[in-house]
């Protein structure tokens, strides 16, 4: 009687019915108890082939059974995404009503204009947050609306009493929104440990679910449209610019040059700076164009990706093949950088090296720009999500009710106008998409983002010693090595490297180089007036400034102030 034998999945050979290697192609058998076998036994490593006398043609490679695969776990939010820095801009919109109102008012209510990209913040998740705390906004201002109006029909008839017993309820509203504030949301939802991005407040409306969707969307994009002077909108405040031009028709002793494309430099440094082993080094390639140029400033090509409908919004995303046009012109209006952001500090510090290469002059002069940027550390206030518990202390409580008396006042006589606005908003909205609808007709619009919900939640304090080291540490590698890059690169095509290399040793030695066709902005020479200012600056703040940082790779930090464009 024969044996019952089974077939090898993979090769259909006859074997064993215990087999554990198939003795034709070597392949490892992953027992499965509803076969018959021992339901005990599990996968063995595959048995090397028998020895034969006879010459044999070599075993086959050892092929792992196919098997279903599993299901991935599912995370709980976006790698991308920063928890804390998230936790943090969701805290502010539920406790400051003028940021929750901007992220409402200059984001979803502005479905023509770009979004300004937040790097390391679920924007989705904060804009939730965002329309959920202007609900409750808006429920308090009616209740104080409707206090200030039974206080003024009431006046003529007790003065004293009126005002006393008006305030009084107007300051309890305030209180009760204050305390469910900070421990019904803040304190339950928004802790490190509670936080949830997908548990996030849903909009009650279809419309404000898409637009949010949609944002989501451009956030992710390679596109970043301005309507200010500054082009880097989102990525926070300029800290220093640095360009210079190099010939690249000289080449070394006994040498030929060798020919090269933009972009081929531009893939080099984009692969030398990905190498860093920095936390969260992100390089990618971004087009940067003022919205108000793109009905009548760019070429047919471009307007047709970044606008296909002048009626809309521009594209969040451009093709490939239209950033090695604009990179191989260098003198259009848009203009592709190359975005190498190193991420720190949960998410709470960013600085971005935004670079630039143009070949000019028949390829015979190459023109390089640097610009850094830094996300400061979100302001103090709005941690508090990290300081509370379940429920206040008694010292606590009277905190809260005591800031709750301060602000009354002032929510009480502008309840009106909230309310008025909140009640008028579907009228407003009508007439402000109209009035941009006329400009875009005259040629008027601006396309671009000017408000960044990270930008305006930075503060200009460092708040540990070692975040303001970090920061140096960021921006000098990512220079040091695109330098080095540059310099490997020159060398590797046969180009004379040695005005290059000269310009960068004085930088690393000096920190500043002011000598040929270098051009260094936002340097230290010259601002030692504002020394003292600074120094009084840090020591009434309770921080260290952020100051523009490095002129150059390696220069030293001026000491002056920066503008918050977020405020």
């Amino acid at each position: 009687m024969t044996a019952p034998t089974l077939q090898c999945p993979r090769c259909g050979a006859a074997n064993d019915r215990n087999y554990t290697t198939c003795s034709d192609c070597g392949t490892v058998r992953v027992f499965n108890p509803m076969d018959g076998a021992n339901p005990s036994v599990t996968t063995k490593p595959a048995a090397p082939p028998r020895p034969t006398t006879t010459p044999t043609a070599p075993p086959r490679p050892i092929v792992p059974a196919p098997t279903a695969p599993s299901p991935a776990p599912q995370p709980t939010s976006a790698p991308r995404f920063a928890r804390d820095v998230t936790r943090y801009l969701c805290t502010a919109v539920h406790t400051d009503t003028k940021f929750a109102r901007q992220a409402v008012e200059q984001i979803l209510e502005e479905p023509r204009r770009a979004v300004a990209s937040s790097p390391g913040v679920d924007l989705a998740c904060v804009l939730r947050h965002a329309l959920a705390a202007r609900r409750r906004q808006a429920g308090r201002d009616v209740l104080l609306a409707l206090v200030l109006f039974v206080i003024l029909v009431t006046l003529p008839f007790a003065f004293g009493a009126s005002l006393f017993l008006g305030f009084l309820v107007a300051w309890a509203i305030v209180a009760v929104e204050s305390l469910t504030v900070h421990y019904g949301v803040v304190a339950r939802q928004l802790r490190r440990e509670n936080f949830a991005p997908d548990q996030a407040p849903q909009p009650l409306t279809a419309d404000k679910r898409r637009r949010i969707e949609e944002i989501e969307r451009r956030d992710r994009g390679n596109v970043v449209v301005f309507s200010l002077y500054a082009p880097f909108v989102g990525h926070g405040q300029a800290t220093s610019t640095w360009s210079f031009a190099l010939d690249t028709s000289r080449p070394e002793e006994g040498e030929q040059v060798v020919p090269f494309t933009v972009h081929e430099l531009n893939d080099h440094l984009a692969a030398r700076v990905g190498d860093l082993k920095l936390p969260g080094v992100h390089v990618e390639n971004l087009l940067l164009v003022n919205g108000g140029d793109l009905l009548y400033g760019v070429d047919d090509r471009t307007r047709a990706e970044l606008l296909p409908d002048p009626a809309g919004p521009p594209s969040e995303k451009v093709s490939p093949d239209l950033l090695r046009e604009l990179r191989e012109d260098g003198k259009g209006r848009a203009r592709p950088y190359l975005a190498i952001r190193v991420t720190g500090w949960s998410g709470e510090l960013a600085a971005t090296l935004f670079l630039r290469c143009a070949l000019l002059s028949d390829r015979k002069m190459l023109f390089i720009e640097g610009s850094s940027s830094l996300l400061a550390p979100v302001r103090e206030r709005y941690r508090i999500a990290d300081q509370l518990l379940d429920s206040p202390t008694f010292r606590q409580f009277l905190g809260l009710v005591s800031s709750a008396g301060f602000r009354t006042p002032a929510l009480l006589i502008g309840s009106p106008f909230s309310a008025i606005a909140g009640l008028f908003s579907p009228l407003i909205e009508h007439s402000k998409q109209r009035r941009q609808a006329r400009e875009i007709r005259h040629r008027q619009f601006n396309y671009g983002a000017s408000f960044s919900i990270r930008d305006a939640a930075s503060d200009q304090l460092y708040y540990r010693y070692f975040q303001q080291l970090d920061r140096e540490l960021y921006a000098k590698t990512v220079e040091h090595r695109v330098l080095d890059a540059l310099v490997q690169f020159m060398e590797d095509h046969n180009i004379d490297s040695s005005d290059l290399v000269q310009r960068q040793t004085t930088i690393y030695n000096s920190g500043l180089y002011a000598g040929g066709n270098v051009t260094v902005n936002d340097s230290a020479v010259g601002v030692g007036g504002s020394l003292a200012q600074m120094f009084r600056r840090g020591q009434t703040g309770g921080g260290t400034p952020v100051t523009p940082g490095p002129a150059g790779p390696s220069a030293p930090t001026p000491p002056a102030a920066p503008r918050n464009r977020g405020r």
